[in-house]
């Protein structure tokens, strides 16, 4: 969903945003609306080189900035956006938000949930108000990092990035860590891939 190969082979990571991983919720839908653009000349803006071998870039066909379109349709979220693209980027992600499209369909339960992160001993605190069972939920920072839920319900919790052994209050999500000190967000996601809770803070 923010990544698309050339007929060269290249591989090009889609500066700005960050799109599901294809086997999550709204990864294929991501990838499907590329894929809309196979066999199709594009524009390629180029800007180096990732740690993974790819060019990072921006997309452009005819009147479409690909990239952009992504967050507009929901389907990715700005994601360490370039200072000049900042105000559009937020502009439509907003947009999204307000129509609840996309990563921003919001679950039934969408106010049952608090969140708090501290991120200097690296644990998030969730509160439930509704009782649920949390089986097949997830929890994912603002990259590609995800806990999934097991069979469980609580009141109070503590998720510790770290690795640790579990107790009735506590769980390690044995990940190291996971939540920047400067920037980062939360997305919680019912077992349909509906978000139940959303919080940034930067």
């Amino acid at each position: 969903g923010d990544t698309v190969e050339l007929e060269d082979g290249r591989r090009i990571r889609m500066l700005n945003i960050n799109a599901e991983e294809k086997a999550r919720a709204w990864g294929k839908e991501a990838g499907d609306f590329l894929k809309e653009f196979e066999g199709e000349i594009v524009e390629l803006e180029k800007e180096g080189i990732d740690s993974y071998g790819r060019t990072l870039g921006r997309i452009y066909f005819e009147n479409y900035y690909l990239n952009l379109k992504l967050v507009e349709l929901g389907l990715a979220h700005p994601y360490l956006v370039d200072e000049n693209e900042l105000k559009e980027f937020k502009k439509f992600e907003e947009k999204a938000k307000e129509q609840e499209i996309g990563i921003w369909k919001k679950s039934e339960h969408y106010e049952c949930l608090n969140a708090d992160i501290n991120k200097k001993e690296e644990y998030v605190i969730i509160e439930d108000n509704c009782g649920l069972n949390f089986n097949g939920w997830t929890l994912k920072d603002e990259s590609t990092k995800q806990y999934k839920f097991k069979d469980i319900s609580f009141d109070r919790i503590k998720i510790y990035s770290e690795k640790g052994d579990d107790s009735e209050n506590e769980i390690y999500w044995g990940r190291g860590k996971a939540w920047n000190d400067d920037r980062d967000a939360i997305f919680i996601r019912d077992s349909n891939g509906f978000l139940a809770y959303y919080d940034s803070y930067s």
